[in-house]
């Protein structure tokens, strides 16, 4: 009986955890082991991104309760403020950087700041148009391209002719 219990409560776990497995594109959880599950949520003070069995600590223990969990992101020590140990979450226009608030109030008080997503929405957009400008110019590229090499094709004909004119009047002459 308790073996067929343990059998069941394996199976299931198993079957949840296929559900969450991290896949590419995905942000995996820092902590597991073996298979790597889905990050369910990212702390900024641990800087790291838990599966939610590994979660639990943060949403049980009155110490780990105070931790900010925000939706899961990968390289989170790298998207915090080295200043302030904050969360990156406005950009500053005048410095083309991103910062955090504390650095808003004291580094870039007369700065322009926006919201790091609308910013990224531009950018990105802009980085769009840049780059069907360069599939463009790489198509007009490849179109004087092959009008070169017919160019030389027709050369190459020409050639061929004027010399098989030329041997042809050459052996008239003879």
């Amino acid at each position: 009986m308790a073996a067929q219990y343990k059998q069941s409560a394996q199976q299931e776990a198993s079957s949840s955890s296929e559900q969450q497995v991290s896949k590419p594109g995905e942000v995996p959880c820092d902590v597991c082991t073996g298979t790597v599950l889905k990050a369910q949520k990212s702390c900024v003070v641990c800087l790291v991104s838990y599966c939610e069995t590994h979660l639990e600590p943060h949403l049980t223990s009155s110490g780990l309760k105070r931790h900010q969990l925000i939706n899961p992101v990968e390289n989170l020590d790298e998207r915090m403020c080295k200043k302030h140990d904050k969360l990156l979450e406005v950009f500053c226009k005048n410095d083309q950087m991103c910062v955090c608030m504390l650095c808003t109030i004291e580094d870039h008080k007369t700065h322009d700041v926006v919201p790091l997503k609308g910013e990224y929405k531009g950018k990105k957009a802009k980085l769009g148009k840049t780059e069907a400008e360069i599939q463009q110019m790489i198509q007009k590229r490849r179109q004087k391209i092959q009008e070169i090499k017919h160019s030389v094709e027709l050369s190459d004909k020409n050639a061929e002719r004027e010399i098989t004119e030329g041997v042809q009047v050459f052996t008239t002459l003879k």
